[in-house]
């Protein structure tokens, strides 16, 4: 009788050979973002096809059709000389199969493990060595508008979570001009900050999903709102991402 096939939600991956640096793209969220990049670009926007396609106003990629089965992501990992991973999504938190290949990279690669998440689930704290926290909104209403979710479970997960010395943290948001904006993000970092003020926070720049109607944030905004957030939270840093064709810290490839 043939093994059963396993799939997964990993429907693309790619490499940075010079840093040995492999991101995994999951497919599905437990969140309903409105502002979620995917709805505009669902592979990695460092990818030469990509990198400027997303500032086309034009453009809507399509939803992916191809996912990897366990045993296919397994090999491809196995294959490459990986010395981090950086687990993407959607939430990677919602695939079943993560725990399976978190084992195989602590024990077949013995990588840095980074996770990307949304907070709403607990992460498997014992296999991973970072997690980047994405906050969306503090102000409740505004959460539920913006996700489709209340906050308090993801808020008290951050806490949990700042809380475990052994495990990296960083935070970041998404700047929208009239959204989420410069009061709420205020809100955001100064939330951290009760937490631990020397948590790593990262500004976005709001790029624009179809069916929204808010505006790109100008650069001269943007670096004002850093320099406030810095007050309280000193290792604040922004991405403006205004071109996309600012020079990229190592080159990335399409593996899948």
């Amino acid at each position: 009788m043939p093994a059963k096939t396993e799939n997964t939600s990993i429907y693309h991956i790619t490499w940075g050979e010079e840093h040995g640096i492999c991101s995994l793209y999951f497919w599905g969220c437990n969140l309903r973002c409105r502002i979620c990049l995917l709805k505009k670009e669902v592979f990695d926007c460092h990818l030469p096809e990509t990198r400027l396609r997303i500032y086309d106003a034009s453009f809507v990629s399509p939803e992916p059709r191809r996912f990897l089965t366990l045993e296919q992501a397994l090999d491809i990992l196995g294959r490459l000389p990986v010395k981090r991973v950086f687990l993407m999504g959607g939430e990677p938190l919602c695939e079943p199969h993560l725990p399976r290949i978190l084992q195989f990279l602590r024990k077949e690669k013995s990588c840095f493990i980074s996770l990307l998440t949304n907070g709403k689930l607990k992460p498997p704290l014992d296999l991973l060595d970072e997690v980047i926290f994405s906050i969306k909104a503090v102000t409740p209403s505004l959460h539920r508008n913006y996700t489709g979710f209340s906050n308090i479970g993801i808020f008290t997960n951050f806490r949990k979570l700042a809380g475990i010395s052994r495990i990296r943290i960083h935070t970041e948001t998404v700047f929208i001009p009239e959204y989420v904006d410069e009061p709420e993000v205020m809100k955001i970092a100064g939330f951290i900050a009760s937490v631990d003020p020397e948590i790593p926070f990262r500004i976005d720049a709001y790029l624009p999903v179809p069916g929204e109607c808010w505006r790109i944030p100008e650069i001269e905004e943007l670096e004002a709102l850093k320099d406030k957030v810095c007050s309280i939270l000193p290792r604040t840093t922004c991405f403006h991402g205004r071109r996309g064709d600012e020079p990229l810290v190592y080159e990335v490839k399409r593996v899948f």
